[in-house]
C-alpha cells in the first residue's frame, strides 16, 4: 500500500508538471462551438508518459495500476482543465481491449500509434448499446450517437448485435462509406456515426461483451467524477484569487460577507464530492459510483456557474478562463449520465428514494 501511495504521488507530480506546461501553451485554448481535432503531438506525449496503458495488464504492455490511480490522474487533468479526451480515447477503449486480450490492438493503444474510440450509445439519454447496430456476415449497419474522439482514421470499437447476441468489434474509421456528423464539445467533438454495411471485425460476444462495456462505462463515470471535482477545485481557486484582487467601494470583493459565504459553501461541496469519488474508487459498488457521478456533476456545474457570476462582466468574455471551466463542467457533467440519471440509477440499485 505504501509503495502504491508513493507511486501515485509521483504520478501526480509528473502530471502537474506536464499539465502546467500544456496549459501555458497555445494548444490549450478552446473556442465556443469549434470542433477541435485531437492534437497528435499531445497524444504522443501522453503515450510517452505511459498514461495510455495505465490500467491495462502487464501482459498487454500496460502498467496494471488500480482504477484509483487513473482517477487521481483525471483529477489533476480537471484542475488544469485539460481539453483532451483522455478518458474517452484511452481509459474506456482500454477496458474493452483488456477484456478482449488482444495484444496487437493493446500495443497500438499504449504506443499511441492508433486512436481508439468507443461507439456504444444507441440513442440520446439511453443506456441501450446493442440494439441500433446489426452485424450480418461480418458487416455492420446502423448508427451510434455521442461518439467521442472519433477522428479521421480512428479505430471504432462498436457495440452491436449479431442475430440477437451482443457483440463488440472493430470498424476502421478510415473507410469512405463511414458517415460522421460532428458537433463541437469542450474537449473536441461528439459524433453521430452511421455504418452502412461496413466491414466488422468481432472482438467480444455474449456476456464478455456486456461485461467489457459495463467495465468501460464504470471507469468512464469514475474518472469523470474525479475530473469534475478537480475542475471545480481549480475554478473556485481562480475565482477566490480574482475576488482577492478586485475592489468595490474601497474593499476587496472577497471581504464582503455574502461573497465569502458563497465561496465557503462551494468549498464544502467540493470536499464532499472529492470524498465520494474516492470512496467509489475503492469500491466496486455501482450505487456509490452513481452517487459520485451525480454529486460531482451537480457540484461542478454549480461552482462554475457561480464563478461566472462572481467574475461579473469579465466572466462572460472569452478571455476569462471560467468560460472554459463551465464548458467542460457541462460536457462531463452530462456525459455518461447526468446527475438526475445517476440519482435514478442509485435509487434503482439501493431502493433508497432520492430527490430528482
Amino acid at each position: 500500500m505504501q509503495e502504491m501511495d508513493e507511486f501515485v504521488a509521483m504520478l501526480r507530480d509528473s502530471a502537474e508538471g506536464f499539465l502546467a506546461d500544456y496549459q501555458s501553451s497555445a494548444d490549450a485554448k478552446t473556442e465556443i462551438a469549434v470542433a477541435r481535432p485531437l492534437n497528435a503531438a499531445t497524444w504522443a506525449s501522453i503515450a510517452e508518459l505511459g498514461w495510455l496503458g495505465l490500467l491495462l495488464p502487464e501482459s498487454l504492455g500496460g502498467l496494471a495500476l488500480p482504477i484509483s490511480a487513473a482517477a487521481e490522474l483525471a483529477e489533476m487533468m480537471g484542475r488544469y482543465r485539460f481539453p483532451v479526451p483522455y478518458i474517452e480515447a484511452a481509459i474506456m477503449p482500454g477496458q474493452i481491449l483488456a477484456e478482449a486480450g488482444n495484444e496487437v490492438l493493446a500495443a497500438d493503444l499504449v504506443s499511441g500509434e492508433a486512436l481508439f474510440c468507443l461507439a456504444w450509445q444507441d440513442q440520446p439519454g439511453s443506456d441501450e448499446a446493442f440494439a441500433a447496430c446489426s452485424v450480418n456476415g461480418g458487416r455492420i449497419s446502423g448508427s451510434k450517437v455521442f461518439v467521442a474522439a472519433c477522428e479521421q482514421g480512428s479505430r471504432l470499437l462498436v457495440c452491436a448485435n449479431d442475430s440477437g447476441t451482443p457483440v463488440i468489434g472493430l470498424v476502421d474509421g478510415a473507410v469512405e462509406d463511414l458517415v460522421v456528423q460532428r458537433v463541437a464539445t469542450a474537449s473536441g467533438s461528439f459524433c453521430k456515426v452511421q455504418f452502412n454495411d461496413l466491414p466488422f471485425e468481432p472482438l467480444l460476444s455474449g456476456e464478455a461483451a456486456q461485461r467489457a462495456l459495463a467495465s468501460a462505462l464504470s471507469a468512464g463515470r469514475l474518472l469523470s467524477s474525479a475530473f469534475l471535482t478537480g475542475l471545480s477545485r481549480s475554478c473556485l481557486q481562480e475565482t477566490v484569487d480574482y475576488l482577492n484582487q478586485r475592489e468595490q467601494f474601497g474593499r476587496k470583493l472577497s471581504g464582503f460577507q455574502s461573497v465569502s459565504h458563497r465561496c465557503v459553501d462551494m468549498h464544502i461541496h467540493i470536499e464532499l464530492a472529492d470524498a465520494v469519488w474516492r470512496a467509489a474508487a475503492e469500491s466496486s459498488d455501482e450505487a456509490t459510483l452513481a452517487a459520485a457521478k451525480a454529486r460531482a456533476s451537480d457540484v461542478a456545474q454549480n461552482v462554475c456557474r457561480q464563478a461566472v457570476q462572481l467574475h461579473g462582466a469579465m466572466g462572460f468574455t472569452e478571455e476569462c478562463s471560467v468560460g472554459e471551466f463551465l464548458r467542460l463542467a457541462l460536457q462531463y457533467g452530462n456525459w455518461l449520465g447526468s446527475a438526475k440519471a445517476m440519482r435514478r440509477r442509485f435509487q434503482s440499485s439501493t431502493g433508497v428514494e432520492v430527490q430528482s
